[in-house]
């Protein structure tokens, strides 16, 4: 009985490393996206044929929109990091408990 619940422990780990891997791909995706975005549109901004003051303007408007966003993703990012470890804490003292309860369950089973 024990076993089972270690394997199935050991089973859902090896799941939740793989989300894991998967969420970083995907934020590392995101951040290149991101980055990719901000250079090609500064450069275009720059090469753009406008007078030197409208340029100015237009990059300070276009950062501005860039860092609201940036602290826009970096707040999700962070309210999905809480919960995630919210739940994962959840889990553990969860099996923590099981196992403290098995295992009391044992010392009661053997001779006294």
């Amino acid at each position: 009985m024990i076993m089972k619940e270690i394997i199935d422990l050991v089973q859902q780990a090896r799941i939740d490393r793989e989300k894991t891997l998967r969420r970083k791909k995907a934020g590392m995706l995101a951040l290149g996206v991101t980055i990719g975005s901000t250079v090609g549109a500064v450069a275009g901004v720059l090469l753009a044929p406008r007078a030197g003051k409208e340029t100015r303007e237009d990059l300070s408007r276009r950062g501005s929109e860039a860092w609201g966003k940036i602290k826009e993703n970096a707040s999700d990012t962070g309210h999905r990091i809480v919960s995630a470890v919210e739940e994962k804490t959840s889990r553990v003292r969860t099996a923590a408990e099981k196992h403290v309860d098995a295992a009391k369950e044992t010392l009661e089973e053997l001779p006294k």
